[in-house]
């Protein structure tokens, strides 16, 4: 599955970034994503975490690891566990505030017999809950 989401916030490219740098955020502004908490911070100031994320009544662990962190421009997770794949944040100055661009790029590694008929769901779905997650996090700032 991918998915690219833009939306633009009322703040600063700084303020944008520091709020998306505290992974617990993203359970705060992601409907799905039910639990996340930090482990530890990377030599690159990148932050590592576990997540627990819900879809259609499954339930899916595993962990982020910011494998980019360039302040206040980008953050790359590369996730691993039940879903393996990247999200990627960028934050672009303009002069409305910010533009945030939220890429995800994932396989939910679901068995083939489910894969066939809940992935162009699941696909359809994410999209929208990137929407949505970009909506709530112009809401929070």
């Amino acid at each position: 599955m991918e998915a690219t989401a833009t939306t633009t916030v009322d703040r600063p490219p700084e303020a944008a970034f520091e709020y998306m740098d505290v992974p617990e955020n993203q359970a705060r502004i992601s409907p799905r994503l039910s639990t996340v908490e930090t482990l530890g911070t990377l030599d690159n100031g990148g932050k590592r975490a576990r997540y627990t994320y819900q879809l259609f009544g499954l339930r899916f662990e595993g962990e982020v690891c910011g494998i980019e962190h360039e302040p206040p421009e980008r953050i790359v997770f590369e996730m691993t566990g039940d879903i393996e794949g990247r999200i990627e944040w960028s934050f672009e100055p303009v002069a409305e505030g910010t533009r945030v661009t939220y890429a995800a790029a994932y396989d939910l590694g679901l068995p083939a017999a489910l894969e066939s008929i809940l992935g162009p769901i699941a696909d359809r779905f994410n999209r929208r809950e990137l929407e949505r997650t970009l909506e709530t996090l112009r809401t929070r700032l």
